[in-house]
């Protein structure tokens, strides 16, 4: 019985534990926050000279460690949706001098995702994007209003 016990309060305490770095891993430091913010809108921006559709931006800290920021938008074919991703990749490497970390999907050209850490870039086409409906999986997340953005981008 006084094994259980130790087992048990063992059990617990590794459980705290586990909850501790837990809550300490999803911590979020407001300043990179505000970097990642920047980082998806200038990719909007990027997405939305080049003629993309329906570009959303959604926050995804509250949901997943995998990045601060998912930016979505759609290509009209396969050529544009290279093209697409090219641009972001291009112009990101010349102003910011920031490369992604990892580019998949440039084969198929159905669904190309750019990974920069913080933010996830995903061009779809359209078939893929109604398929996959990542607004929809990631909707308890923030999004945000890009159309503000893009107004004073254009003046």
């Amino acid at each position: 019985m006084e094994n259980e016990n130790n087992i048990n309060e063992t059990n617990i305490n590794e459980n705290n534990k586990i909850k501790i770095e837990e809550n300490k891993y999803l911590e979020i430091n407001p300043g990179q926050l505000e970097k990642s913010k920047e980082l998806a809108e200038r990719i909007s921006i990027i997405l939305d000279d080049k003629k993309a559709k329906g570009i959303k931006v959604i926050e995804t800290t509250k949901q997943t460690i995998i990045a601060d920021y998912f930016v979505i938008a759609t290509g009209t074919s396969s050529t544009h949706i290279r093209s697409l991703a090219g641009e972001v990749e291009f112009q990101l490497k010349d102003k910011l001098n920031k490369e992604p970390s990892r580019v998949s999907g440039r084969e198929s050209a159905d669904w190309i995702i750019i990974d920069y850490d913080s933010v996830l870039a995903h061009i779809f086409n359209s078939e893929a994007r109604d398929y996959y409906k990542l607004e929809k999986l990631w909707g308890e997340g923030e999004s945000i209003d890009i159309e503000e953005i893009l107004k004073f981008e254009k003046k």
